[in-house]
C-alpha cells in the first residue's frame, strides 16, 4: 500500500465498552525473543500460548483480556451488548466515550431490518443439487441444500464487503480485491478480470455495478486505453518497452452481461462508447504483424491475467511472441458484446461492422490455433502462425486458455464436441473439484501452484457458461458442482473465500476474502434461468 502511496491508517486507539460486568481482566506485554511463561492457574494461558506462537515482527506484543461467565440452561436467554469504536488518536478518550453512548440504545431489529434491504433484489436461486455427486461419483461431503443456500448468501456478502464508497480519484463506488489488511496488493484498484465478480453483484446492487464499470469510463484516455489497474488513488498504467499495460479484455462483455440484469438503457450507451473507444485502442496497439491475431502487449504476464507459472510462458516463451486463443477470443466475445450493444440502441449498420468483426478473428483462430490431431486449441508463433517456437511443437501445451473458444463462440459444433470431450476427460482436466488451469497430464502440473494447476472460480464460470451455451447442461451442472462442493467445504472449514483451490484436494490458497469467488453464486443463478 506504501508502495503505491495509498493512504494507510497507523496511529489508531481502540476503546471498548459493554453493558456488562467482568469477571477478571488481565493486560499483559510479551516481548518478541520472551520464552512463553507457563502458569497452570492462569485461565488466559491457552490463549498466550497462542499469541505467543502467531508473533511475527513486532517488539513486543500488548493485549488486554476480559473474561465473563456465564451459565446457560436450555431455553435460557442472556443480553449484553459490546461496542467497539477504532478511531484516530487525535479523539479524545471522553468523546469517543459520548460518541459511542447512543449505540446502547440503538434497536438492533431496526439495523437488521435495514442490512436485510441490502439482499432484497437477489434471485431466491433454490439449489437444488443435495443428491448429485461429483465427477460421477458421490462424494461423503456433498452439500446439501442448506450448504448451498447459505454458500449462495455468503457470497453476496463477499462482494459487499468489498465494495467501497467513493473516495480519491473515484467519483463513483469502486471495489477492492480483498479487504484482508496485510495484502496491499488487494486495495490497488480495479482490473477487468476482478469485475467479473460485478456479473453477480449486480443482482444485489445494480446502480453500484454500474458505476463500477464507470470507474474505468472516467479515467480513460482520450485514445481507448483504460490502464491496468484504477482505484482512488491509483492509475496503474506499467510502461515495458515503450508500450502501457492495460488488462484482459473482458470490458465490453461484463459491461453488458450487467446491463441484461439491469437494463439501464444510459448505462449501456455509456458503456457502448467507451467499449468502442477500449476496443479500437486494442486492435490497434496489440496487431504488431496486422495480421488480423492479436497478442498480449505492455507487461503482458500481467496483462494476460496469468502472471506467474504459466507452463507456455516459463517452458517457451514470453507471451507477447504468441498469437493464443484467449486473448482473441476474448476480443471475438468483445465484438459479439458490441454488436448486441449496438443492436439494442438502434445502431444497425455499426452493430454488422462488429459481427463482421467477430466472425473474421473466429475464423483466423479455427485456421491457425485449432490443430485437428490434438481437438484443441493452442498459442501460435506470433512470426508464422505455426506451434513452433524454440523447438518443434514446443507450443502445443494443453491449458484452460484452450477451452475460451468455446465460451467466446469460436467453435463450430465438431469443434465444440471435441473440446468437450477432451474437458471431460478425468485424466486432464475433468478433476474431481473443477477444470485446472493446466492438463494433469502436464509434467508442469500442480494443483496447488498458481496457473499451472489450480481451479480459477472466473475462470471455470467462463467455460461452465460456454457450457450451457452449447447445450451441454449436463456437463454444466457437473462442473459447477465440482467447484462448488470445494468452495463450500472451504468456506464451512476455514470460513473464508480463497483465490484459487486445488482441482484434487481439499486444498485452496494463496489470497482469502478474494472478491472474484463471489461470481460463484452465478453458477446457481444461471443453472435456473
Amino acid at each position: 500500500m506504501k508502495e503505491h502511496s495509498i493512504p494507510l491508517a497507523e496511529d489508531l486507539q481502540g476503546f471498548m465498552a459493554g453493558n456488562i460486568r467482568f469477571d477478571s481482566t488481565l493486560s499483559f506485554v510479551m516481548g518478541k525473543d520472551d520464552p512463553p511463561q507457563q502458569n497452570s492457574h492462569d485461565p488466559f494461558q491457552k490463549l498466550k500460548d497462542q499469541l505467543h506462537k502467531n508473533k511475527r515482527t513486532a517488539k513486543s506484543v500488548k493485549g488486554l483480556i476480559f473474561s465473563r461467565g456465564f451459565r446457560i440452561y436450555p431455553g435460557d436467554q442472556i443480553h449484553f451488548r459490546m461496542v467497539f469504536s477504532l478511531d484516530d488518536k487525535k479523539i479524545r478518550i471522553p468523546d469517543l466515550s459520548r460518541k459511542i453512548q447512543p449505540l446502547f440504545k440503538t434497536d438492533l431489529r431496526e439495523l437488521v431490518k435495514e442490512d436485510e434491504k441490502a439482499y432484497d433484489k437477489i434471485p431466491l436461486s433454490p439449489p437444488l443439487f443435495q443428491e448429485r455427486g461429483t465427477g460421477g461419483e458421490v462424494h461423503k461431503s456433498v452439500p446439501s441444500v442448506r450448504d448451498f443456500a447459505l454458500f449462495y448468501w455468503s457470497c453476496f456478502s463477499l462482494l459487499r464487503q468489498c465494495m467501497m464508497p467513493p473516495e480519491g480519484k473515484c467519483m463513483n463506488n469502486y471495489y477492492v480485491f480483498s479487504r484482508e489488511p496485510k495484502w496491499g496488493w488487494g486495495y490497488g484498484g480495479q482490473v477487468f478480470h476482478e469485475s467479473l465478480s460485478m456479473l453477480a453483484y449486480a443482482y444485489m446492487d445494480p446502480a453500484g455495478a454500474m458505476n463500477s464499470q464507470r470507474v474505468y469510463f472516467e479515467r480513460q484516455h482520450p485514445d481507448g486505453y483504460i490502464n491496468y489497474r484504477t482505484g482512488p488513488y491509483l492509475d496503474e498504467t506499467i510502461e515495458f518497452k515503450g508500450k502501457l499495460t492495460s488488462s484482459a479484455p473482458l470490458f465490453n462483455y461484463e459491461n453488458l452481461e450487467i446491463f441484461k440484469i439491469t437494463r439501464d438503457k444510459h448505462f449501456l450507451e455509456e458503456a457502448y462508447r467507451s467499449g468502442t473507444k477500449f476496443y479500437h485502442f486494442y486492435i490497434a496497439n496489440r496487431d504488431s504483424n496486422n495480421n488480423g491475431l492479436c497478442e498480449w502487449g505492455g507487461e503482458a504476464s500481467l496483462e494476460s491475467v496469468r502472471d506467474a507459472r504459466v507452463a507456455v510462458w516459463d517452458k517457451v516463451g514470453w507471451p507477447s511472441n504468441f498469437e493464443g486463443p484467449d486473448l482473441n477470443s476474448m476480443l471475438v466475445m468483445e465484438a459479439k458484446s458490441l454488436a448486441e450493444m449496438a443492436t439494442l440502441l438502434g445502431y444497425r449498420e455499426e452493430a454488422g461492422k462488429w459481427s463482421a468483426d467477430a466472425e473474421d478473428r473466429s475464423k483466423l483462430i479455427n485456421k491457425y490455433m485449432w490443430d485437428e490431431t490434438d481437438g484443441f486449441y493452442y498459442n501460435v508463433n506470433r512470426n508464422d502462425q505455426s506451434f513452433s517456437y524454440q523447438h518443434p511443437d514446443d507450443l502445443k501445451i494443453k491449458e484452460i486458455i484452450g477451452f475460451l473458444p468455446l465460451w467466446a463462440g469460436v467453435s463450430d459444433p465438431e469443434r465444440t464436441g471435441k473440446l468437450v470431450s477432451s474437458m471431460t476427460n478425468p485424466d486432464e482436466f475433468w478433476r474431481p473439484y473443477g477444470v485446472p488451469t493446466l492438463s494433469a497430464k502436464d509434467r508442469y502440473y500442480n494443483p496447488i501452484g498458481y496457473w499451472n494447476g489450480p481451479v480459477w472460480v472466473q475462470w471455470d464460470y467462463l467455460l461452465f457458461r460456454g457450457l450451457l451455451d452449447h447445450g451441454y447442461k449436463k456437463e454444466a451442472e457437473e462442473l459447477a458442482m465440482k467447484v462448488l462442493d470445494n468452495m463450500i467445504w472451504h468456506l464451512k472449514q476455514d470460513h473464508v473465500f480463497w483465490e484459487f483451490y486445488s482441482p484434487d484436494e481439499r486444498e485452496a490458497g494463496w489470497n482469502k476474502t478474494y472478491i472474484w469467488a463471489g461470481l460463484a453464486a452465478r453458477f446457481l443463478i444461471d443453472l435456473e434461468k
